[in-house]
């Protein structure tokens, strides 16, 4: 009897399988939905003294009910605001021009 020659493409193919299937696994452990989920004794950081950033906690925490409260929506539409007010970091007002600058080339 002859013994049959050692197949390089079968054995390619269950490896592709098992390492497939082991990418699977690792991925729906990493994925583990328990692990997600917030624990019941967790608490929000208090905010520092903003009254804005009180009322955003606030709003954040009582979830989907938020979006028909007339107090969540202005404390949004404040923060919106601020977010995005142009506000220069520097004075905008002129200042006097440096002591090294010569005087004919003060603005």
């Amino acid at each position: 009897m002859r013994a049959r020659p050692l197949e390089i493409a079968a054995l390619a193919r269950v490896a592709g399988f098992v390492l497939v299937a082991a990418a699977i696994i690792a991925a729906a452990v990493q994925l583990d939905p328990r692990k997600a989920e917030p624990s019941p004794n967790g608490t929000l950081p208090a905010p520092t003294g903003d009254p804005l950033a009180a009322e955003l906690a606030r709003c954040q925490a009582i979830g989907m009910a938020a979006q028909n409260d007339a107090a969540c929506a202005k404390a949004w539409a404040e923060n919106r605001r601020r977010f995005f007010t142009y506000r220069p970091a520097y004075d905008a007002a002129p200042k006097a021009a440096p002591p090294w600058l010569p005087k004919s080339e003060e603005r």
